[in-house]
C-alpha cells in the first residue's frame, strides 16, 4: 500500500522520466531500499525527502499534499 508521499514521489520521478534505480544512485540507496521507500514499506527520512526534492525539482508541499 502507498501513501500520498510515495504515491506523489513516484508519479513526479516517473513525470521526470527518472528510474528508481537512477534516484536510488542520487540517493546512495540500493535500488530495493529505495523501491521499500517508494512502496512505502519503509520510510523516507527526512534528508532523503529533501534530496528528492531537489532532484525533482518538486516543490515539498506538492509531494506532501494528498493527490485525489
Amino acid at each position: 500500500m502507498t501513501f500520498p508521499i510515495e504515491r506523489n514521489i513516484r508519479a513526479e520521478r516517473v513525470r521526470c522520466g527518472l528510474t528508481q534505480r537512477e534516484i536510488a544512485r542520487k540517493l546512495g540507496l540500493s535500488a530495493t531500499g529505495y523501491n521499500q521507500k517508494e512502496n512505502g514499506k519503509r520510510p523516507f527520512t527526512l534528508e532523503e525527502f529533501v534530496k528528492i526534492c531537489k532532484i525533482l525539482q518538486a516543490n515539498p508541499d506538492s509531494l506532501i499534499k494528498k493527490s485525489d
